[in-house]
């Protein structure tokens, strides 16, 4: 079903080890590939274990609040972030970050069994351990349910002098769940940003993500959602530098919009969600939360005509709701004291 609007629109986790805790507390956002068209099913989260949000697993529950399960125990101190289910709703993918060493890609069956690594094991140990081990991050499927595409960086993390660090190479890859075959399809001139959050169209012919620029870049400290064939190529900015547009944005299932949040870089404050198509006409916005709600990233629907997304609930910290796509007939999905967010809508089980 095509949606319906009203007329109106990390950085990587990869860094130094003294870098990479500043940017898991970043990136608590973080749906990944596009929502596969069907009937709605369960919504897959992350959520922080603790008030010091200094762990977080992956939880899924039925779109009416019901029916919460958690699908992953993380040690103390690990953080799981970024679901995305596979097109079929076998699987979910995520991000597992362990302190003092890279992150890594896993996947999980929705009764939380058969937890599994993607990423290849590393034994490394700091400093510069990206020089040593790729970092792993941003996790999607592909919309054959056989790949995935992912973040994977590398090298040395170059700090400049307004304090940012970026990583000497961000490159976009895809790879087989087997872990047997990968190639890289975006490979990144080194120092000059991050290339992540991907988002693969529902027919698998393009890729959506967002792109920072570090200072070697013009503009320098630019954010904006960039979209390119599946292939790596026509690669093209679809929205404006001003709108420091990101926090890992969604395919309708339909293919004809790409949902974001703008100013992502402002700390989940004074932001809007919006849609796009992906020649990056029809920019049109979709909330209109007060500048002080916190509101992180969202979802559609497999069915199209809803979204999902985390904003400031219950306690202040992030709660998850749903939403018609005009933003209207809000309705609360999670109600707890903890941290809630990086919804990704998935289908019903085939």
């Amino acid at each position: 079903m095509s949606p319906t609007f009203p007329t109106l629109r990390p950085r990587t986790a990869a860094a130094a080890v003294a870098v990479m805790a500043v940017v898991l507390g970043a990136l608590v956002a973080a749906p990944a590939s596009a929502t596969t068209p069907g009937t709605n099913g369960r919504i897959a989260y992350k959520q922080y274990l603790d008030a010091d949000r200094t762990t977080g697993a992956i939880f899924t529950i039925r779109p009416d609040g019901t029916g919460t399960r958690q699908l992953t125990r993380p040690a103390a101190g690990v953080v799981d972030d970024q679901p995305d289910w596979s097109p079929d709703g076998s699987l979910v993918a995520f991000r597992r970050c362990v302190p003092d060493t890279v992150c890594a890609i896993y996947t999980v069956h929705p009764d939380g069994s058969h937890l599994r690594r993607l990423s290849p094991e590393c034994n490394a140990t700091a400093p510069d351990i990206e020089t040593k081990c790729p970092d792993e991050s941003e996790v999607a499927f592909m919309p054959d349910g056989r790949h995935v595409i992912y973040t994977r960086s590398t090298g040395l993390v170059r700090e400049f002098p307004d304090g940012e660090g970026f990583i000497e190479h961000s490159d976009v890859v895809i790879r087989d769940l087997s872990g047997e075959h990968s190639r890289v399809i975006l490979r990144s001139r080194p120092f000059a940003g991050d290339n992540n959050e991907m988002v693969v169209s529902p027919d698998g012919r393009q890729v959506a993500f967002r792109r920072e620029n570090s200072p070697l870049t013009e503009p320098a400290g630019g954010i904006a959602l960039f979209v390119m064939r599946s292939d790596g190529s026509h690669v093209r900015r679809i929205t404006p530098w001003s709108l420091h547009a990101g926090d890992h944005p969604d395919w309708s299932p339909d293919g004809r919009w790409i949902l974001f949040r703008s100013n992502e870089d402002g700390g989940f404050l004074d932001s809007q969600l919006y849609v796009v198509h992906p020649d990056g006409t029809g920019r049109r916005q979709v909330t209109h939360v007060s500048a002080d709600t916190m509101l992180l990233s969202a979802s559609f629907s497999p069915s199209g005509t809803k979204v999902v997304y985390a904003r400031s609930g219950d306690g202040g910290q992030p709660d998850l709701f749903t939403a018609r796509l005009d933003g209207s007939h809000e309705q609360p999905v999670t109600h707890t004291a903890l941290w809630d967010s990086a919804p990704d809508w998935g289908p019903a089980r085939r």
